[in-house]
């Protein structure tokens, strides 16, 4: 897909990464998805596999977004080490 955003857009994205609330133009076009996202109705043909999917696409982003890290660690790991 290719997007062509007006002049306006494109002036709110960069506002967005310059003052923080974006790392670059794909974070900030993930927020404003999710903001989307949120206020569409539930789909009720959504089966579980696409609920989680979908969770798992957020929870992808959700540290990019806001600029945490794992500290070289995977998720897996972390699990892992919350059991023992």
């Amino acid at each position: 897909m290719t997007i062509i955003l007006k002049p306006e857009q494109e002036s709110v994205l960069l506002d967005a990464i310059s003052s923080g609330l974006a790392h670059n133009a794909d974070d900030a076009l993930d927020q404003a998805l999710d903001a989307l996202r949120e206020r569409l109705p539930p789909r009720a043909s959504r089966t579980p596999d696409e609920s989680v999917a979908a969770a798992a696409r957020r929870l992808a982003t959700f540290g990019k977004r806001h600029g945490l890290s794992l500290g070289g660690a995977t998720v897996k790991e972390l699990l892992r080490e919350s059991r023992r």
